[in-house]
C-alpha cells in the first residue's frame, strides 16, 4: 500500500514548479506597468483552474465549460461534470469521478453597510466608514465526488477579497489600473479538506503530509494551527459529527492576521522574519503553495483506490455520508450562505458541490455495528486525529 513519502515529495514539487508562483514572470507575464495586485491573483485562480481540468480530462472526464456574468459587476468560468449531455445520475462507469466542479470567479460591486460593520473589528482601516462599500473578489471552488466509496471525496476553495473606497469600472476590473479605487482592506481565505467514506490512514496521512508540507514553504508552525481551523469549521452539531478528516484552512488572513497568529506561537520572531512572512505577497505564495499542493494530495489517493470492487453495502454507506455531506451544506456551511446572499450569483454555482446522489434512513444500522468498517470511520468522525 502507498504511503506518503519521497515519491508524492517529488510530485509535489514538480507540480509546484509546473504552475509556478505568480510572484514570478511564468504564469501573469509581468509588463510596464506592473498589474494590480487583485488581477495577478485572479489570473493565478484561472490557471489554477485550467491545470487541475486538464489533469482530470487525461482520465478521460469531459468537462462543460460555461462562462456566466452578473449584472451587478464580473463573472467566471464553470467547469462541471458530467457534461450538458449526460444524465447526472447515469455518467459512464468507466470514469473515477462520478460528479465534479471546478468554478472561477472573478466579480466586483457593492457591499453592504451590514458586511462593512460587521468587518470593522478586524480592519481598523474600515473604522470610518459609515456606508456601504466597493468591493472586489477572486477565487476558485472545486469539489470531487469520486465514484468508488474507497476514494475519498475531497472539497477546495481559494479567495481573495478586497474592499474599495470606490467602485471598479469595466476597464479597471479588466486590469487597467491608471484610476484605480483604494484598497481599504484585503484578506485571503483557503479551505481544503478530505471526507473519506471508508477509513484508509495512509490516504488521509498523504493528504495531510503534502499541505503540511506547503504550509512549512511558509513557516513551521502553521500546519497545525490551519488544521484545528479545519476542524473546528467542519463540525455538524446536530449530529456530532465532523464532515470528514479535514485538512487546513484559513479565513479573512491580511497581514495584521498571520502576524497576530505567528507571535501567539512565537513571541521573540525577529522584526524582519514577521515583516517578510506577513507581506501581502508572501500571503499570496503562502495561497498558491497551497492551491499547486491539490493534484499531488488528491491523485496518488484517486489511482490507488479506484479499482477496488465495490459492494452494495458501501455503495449504501457512501449515500448515507454523503446526505451529512448535504446537511453540512445547506445548514452549516457558512459560504453557502454568503453565496446566495451575493447578488447576481446563480444558485447554480453555490450547489455545484452537492453530490449527485444522497441517502438518509432512519436510524440506520450502518456505522452503529461494532466491529464494523464503518463505525471505524465514524469514530475519527467524532474525535478528529492528528495525522501528521
Amino acid at each position: 500500500m502507498h504511503s506518503a513519502g519521497d515519491n508524492d515529495h517529488a510530485t509535489l514539487s514538480a507540480v509546484q514548479d509546473t504552475c509556478s508562483l505568480v510572484s514570478t514572470d511564468s504564469v501573469c507575464a509581468i509588463e510596464s506597468p506592473r498589474p494590480a495586485f487583485r488581477d495577478r491573483v485572479a489570473a493565478y485562480m484561472t490557471s489554477l483552474q485550467e491545470q487541475i481540468v486538464a489533469e482530470f480530462e487525461r482520465y478521460g472526464l469531459a468537462f462543460r465549460r460555461e462562462s456566466w456574468s452578473r449584472h451587478e459587476g464580473g463573472g467566471g468560468l464553470s467547469c462541471t461534470f458530467p457534461p450538458a449531455h449526460s444524465s447526472p445520475s447515469e455518467p459512464s462507469i468507466d470514469y473515477p469521478i462520478e460528479k465534479a466542479g471546478v468554478n472561477v470567479s472573478r466579480i466586483h460591486g457593492t457591499l453592504s453597510r451590514k458586511a462593512v460593520e460587521h468587518r470593522k473589528h478586524l480592519y481598523a482601516s474600515l473604522q470610518e466608514v459609515d456606508d456601504s462599500c466597493s468591493f472586489f473578489a477572486t477565487g476558485l471552488s472545486l469539489m470531487f465526488h469520486p465514484r468508488n466509496p474507497h476514494v475519498s471525496t475531497v472539497h477546495a476553495n481559494y479567495r481573495y477579497f478586497e474592499v474599495l473606497d470606490g467602485p471598479l469600472t469595466s476597464h479597471e476590473s479588466a486590469g487597467d489600473t491608471q484610476s484605480s479605487p483604494k484598497v481599504l482592506a484585503w484578506w485571503f481565505g483557503v479551505i481544503a479538506d478530505l471526507n473519506p467514506t471508508y477509513l484508509y490512514e495512509d490516504d488521509i496521512r498523504h493528504f495531510h503530509s503534502t499541505l503540511k508540507e506547503a504550509c512549512d514553504f511558509h513557516h513551521p508552525g502553521l500546519y497545525s494551527i490551519f488544521k484545528a481551523s479545519c476542524d473546528d469549521y467542519i463540525y455538524i452539531p446536530h449530529r456530532n459529527e465532523y464532515r470528514g478528516v479535514g485538512g487546513v484552512r484559513f479565513d479573512e488572513m491580511d497581514s495584521d492576521a498571520m502576524r497576530s497568529l505567528l507571535l501567539a506561537n512565537e513571541p521573540n520572531l525577529p522584526e524582519v522574519m514577521l515583516a517578510r512572512l506577513t507581506s501581502q505577497e508572501s500571503l499570496f505564495e503562502l495561497v498558491q503553495r497551497l492551491g499547486n499542493a491539490f493534484l499531488p494530495s488528491f491523485l496518488p489517493i484517486l489511482n490507488r483506490r479506484s479499482s477496488i470492487m465495490v459492494t452494495d453495502a458501501e455503495r449504501r454507506w457512501q449515500l448515507l455520508r454523503r446526505g451529512r455531506a448535504v446537511e453540512f451544506s445547506l445548514i452549516v456551511d457558512r459560504g453557502t450562505k454568503f453565496g446566495l446572499a451575493t447578488p447576481g450569483i446563480k444558485a447554480e454555482n453555490i450547489f455545484f458541490t452537492m453530490p449527485p446522489k444522497a441517502s438518509w434512513e432512519y436510524l440506520s444500522e450502518m456505522g452503529n455495528e461494532e466491529g464494523t468498517e464503518e463505525t471505524r470511520l465514524l469514530e475519527v468522525l467524532r474525535s478528529p486525529r492528528n495525522w501528521v
